[in-house]
């Protein structure tokens, strides 16, 4: 079984990348993190695997 995403920064387009509060790259969290303004977010995955992941593809609009 892989190890979930950790998000550790994120994007807004007002103030660039920001480090947030590390906490399992989940739906809800995704949702959260977007409703606040974040577009995109480094996930980690283990010491060399980190990626960007946009919040706009993740979750479907409503």
């Amino acid at each position: 079984m892989a190890r979930m995403r950790t998000v550790t920064h994120g994007y807004r387009l007002a103030t660039g990348w920001e480090k947030i509060d590390k906490r399992p790259l989940t739906l809800e969290v995704a949702e959260d993190l977007r409703a606040r303004g974040y577009t995109m977010v480094v996930a980690k995955r283990g010491l060399f695997d980190a990626r960007e992941i946009s919040l706009n593809q993740l979750i479907p609009p409503r």
